[in-house]
């Protein structure tokens, strides 16, 4: 067995040891405790949405992408090059055009 695994069968036998502790029940039970153990966990979702909102405003003022942004903008490119594959597959089977060769100009539209 490795090293690691063995301090992990370790620190389960003192938890489920600890765990079956009648003071520790009785304490976790309390409702000064529990508020308390409630707050803690709060505080790390607010801590974690207010750097995620100081990121953002230094990446704004810095002209840096955050990862949000480059995730949306990969999925948009490849929502275009899928519709480009698209496009060119129609437009393969009719053969280039007058207006689809080189140096061709785009079609106006309105």
């Amino acid at each position: 067995m490795s090293l690691l695994g063995s301090c992990k069968d370790v620190i389960v036998g003192r938890a489920v040891r600890l765990m079956s502790d009648p003071r520790l029940t009785k304490l976790a039970s309390s409702p000064r405790v529990m508020n308390a153990a409630m707050k803690a966990l709060s505080v790390g979702g607010n801590v974690k949405t207010e750097l995620t909102k100081a990121t953002r405003l230094v990446a704004g003022a810095f002209g840096i992408a955050t990862e949000e942004e480059v995730t949306a903008l990969r999925s948009t490119i490849q929502t275009l090059e899928d519709t480009v594959a698209i496009l060119e597959a129609r437009g393969a089977g009719s053969g280039p055009s007058r207006s689809e060769g080189p140096g061709a100009r785009p079609a106006s539209f309105g």
